[in-house]
């Protein structure tokens, strides 16, 4: 059967509206269902109700009425009067719907003459009832006329008819209800499985949302609770304008604070909507943490690319400039130690010299630093054992301070750099700590720390250009003010100086930074709350021990001196005779070459500049 009985219609409400009807007419009443089900009954006949069906013979035979019997008959008729087989009269009417017939609407347990009152004896005696009990129920059995009869089965099938139009309106809105209930579904679907958060707002509140957002945020809650307080305002412009129709565009970017997920970046569809009776939004909120995170690594990628570029255009300059600038600088120094040494230190001229000496020094480690922005400069590679070096850089600094400037060492680092250039490093931390020294005009203390650690995979997920190990971490902390968003954003680039006019040359950090990046290591820059300005340095680290390396120390070697500056070659010569050495000029590289060739065994030192016309040093070196 297409319909079940009890799923389309109301019993309560049947059985209200059979008993006005038996009540009305004097009759019995029932509804069956063609499987038997008596669904329905109502006034019913003692001598049906506690002996015919109670008898399970008689029983049987009632059955038989209630379902074989008009069976066939009801198929082409709109009802049936007949004489059940245990001798009482009935009238069924079927009720269908949409052509299926699926119960019988009843009246019965009467008579169209007095009863045969032997027939009723020999049931008594067939079946063993109380034969007096019996007739007397048989007695209050109604006789009604066939005219009567004929008038209220009009009637009845007229009943009938309309209870199942009751059925089929009710089937209908059943079929309706199904409809609305897989089209539900399939939009629960639809929404607990989209991408994002869909959700109803009402007067800033969340009235209604997918499971995304439940789990997320929370129904029912004001939704500026979950809004970033910067972005406030700007999505609650966006949420007013949509909703009065001025616009019809996305939100691009809004920061959600999410209970599991902390800030997530959200892009915002939004349509106004009716919910309820009441004027609503339907907004889509979908994550673009992801993307925004690409962005910022576009974004940074690019910034480094810009101090790349920046970096390789100081090289290219540095490369083009340092020769002759080394060249005066080495004249003017070594004309100033062969003065210096024929100078009592009390001489007027004493003073001045040490000056320019000074002077000189400066000079050359300014071109050193601009020479070593070049990715191929060789250095030598070496394990560096850190918290030493760093004493030694704060030893060197500090007879330079004023007294209000101090240090506090927690120096704890076990291990060494990888592949270190003490050189490099050193220069590393004496600019980090000078710059710490000159954001502290008034004095301060300059915290320096060192800690091993292990790269985890929050680490690697940070900074990508970290592999998998073991580094050291170094911070210097100074006690300053600080430095401001436009400062840490531009800190390393080349001649980016945070100090006044005249007081940095801005190339200190960049060449922090372009050391530490020689040392596959990072350097990081952030104001630590109410202390000043944090410098992080991260460096691979190694536990392998190296052996000390000593120089030879003499005054009497050969040195084959090479330039291809005349007035250099002179100047050096003269300088390294005054210490005793024996020194043999060239000025070009093949000339160098056939020397070198003719005292092979007595040149115990080269010093050559590498730049030069013709073959060139490189050329030399490969010559000898």
């Amino acid at each position: 059967m297409r319909y079940r009985f009890e799923e389309i219609f109301d019993i309560p409400k049947l059985r209200e509206m059979a008993q006005r009807f038996s009540d009305l007419v004097g009759i019995t009443s029932a509804i069956i269902g063609v499987d038997g089900t008596i669904w329905v009954k109502c006034n019913w006949q003692d001598i049906c109700e506690n002996f015919h069906r109670k008898h399970p013979s008689t029983g049987k035979r009632c059955q038989d009425s209630d379902t074989h019997l008009p069976h066939n008959h009801l198929k082409t008729h709109d009802n049936i009067i007949y004489r059940c087989q245990n001798g009482l009269m009935e009238i069924a009417a079927p009720i269908k719907i949409e052509g299926e017939h699926i119960a019988n609407l009843y009246m019965g347990q009467f008579l169209l003459e007095p009863p045969d009152i032997s027939f009723f004896k020999q049931q008594a005696k067939d079946f063993n009832f109380d034969e007096s009990k019996y007739l007397d129920a048989l007695s209050r059995v109604p006789v009604f006329t066939k005219h009567k009869v004929k008038a209220v089965t009009d009637y009845f099938s007229k009943l009938a008819a309309v209870i199942g139009e009751m059925g089929l309106s009710q089937t209908r809105l059943h079929q309706v209800n199904e409809h609305l209930k897989k089209s539900e579904e399939r939009y629960r679907l639809v929404v607990e499985n989209v991408d994002g958060a869909i959700m109803v707002i009402q007067d800033d509140v969340i009235v209604f949302g997918n499971q995304s957002l439940i789990k997320n945020i929370g129904e029912h809650q004001n939704i500026y609770k979950f809004i970033h307080s910067d972005d406030s305002t700007q999505f609650k412009s966006f949420l007013t304008r949509t909703y009065y129709g001025l616009s019809k565009n996305p939100l691009e970017s809004t920061r959600v604070i999410s209970p599991s997920k902390g800030m997530i970046w959200v892009q915002t569809n939004a349509v106004a909507m009716d919910w309820q009776g009441q004027r609503a939004l339907l907004v889509h909120m979908h994550d673009i943490t992801s993307q925004k995170e690409a962005e910022k690594a576009i974004k940074k990628a690019q910034q480094e690319l810009i101090i790349a570029q920046k970096m390789e255009a100081i090289a290219n300059l540095a490369t083009g400039v340092a020769h002759d600038f080394n060249n005066f600088a080495q004249v003017i120094g070594t004309n100033t130690e062969l003065l210096l040494a024929s100078e009592e230190k009390n001489s007027p001229s004493y003073g001045k010299l040490k000056e320019i000496e000074l002077a000189v020094v400066k000079i050359s480690e300014l071109t050193q630093r601009l020479l070593m922005f070049r990715d191929d400069q060789d250095c030598k590679r070496q394990p560096v054992e850190i918290n030493q070096l760093i004493t030694q850089v704060v030893h060197s600094l500090k007879a330079l301070f004023p007294p209000t400037i101090d240090f506090e060492l927690n120096l704890n680092a076990k291990c060494k750099v990888k592949n270190g250039d003490p050189i490099q490093l050193f220069q590393v931390f004496m600019n980090l700590i000078l710059n710490a020294k000159d954001a502290m005009p008034a004095g301060g203390t300059i915290h320096i720390e060192t800690q091993n650690f292990v790269a985890t995979s929050n680490d690697l997920s940070r900074h990508p250009n970290l592999e998998p190990g073991e580094y050291i971490r170094v911070t210097v902390l100074d006690q300053g003010t600080g430095l401001t968003d436009e400062d840490l954003k531009h800190l390393f680039e080349p001649f980016y100086s945070s100090k006044p006019v005249g007081q940095g040359t801005g190339l200190g950090l960049t060449t922090a930074y372009n050391f530490v990046k020689n040392h596959s290591g990072l350097i990081s820059c952030s104001n630590e709350p109410g202390k000043g300005a944090c410098v992080t340095v991260i460096l691979p680290a190694t536990k392998t021990e190296t052996q000390l390396i000593r120089f030879p120390i003499g005054g009497y070697e050969t040195i084959l001196l090479v330039d291809d500056d005349p007035y250099i070659l002179h100047r050096g010569k003269e300088y390294l005779h005054s210490y005793g050495y024996t020194v043999l000029e060239a000025l070009s590289g093949e000339e160098a070459v056939e020397i070198f060739c003719q005292h092979r065994h007595a040149i115990k030192l080269v010093i050559m500049d590498l730049i030069m016309p013709g073959m060139g040093g490189e050329n030399v070196l490969r010559s000898f």
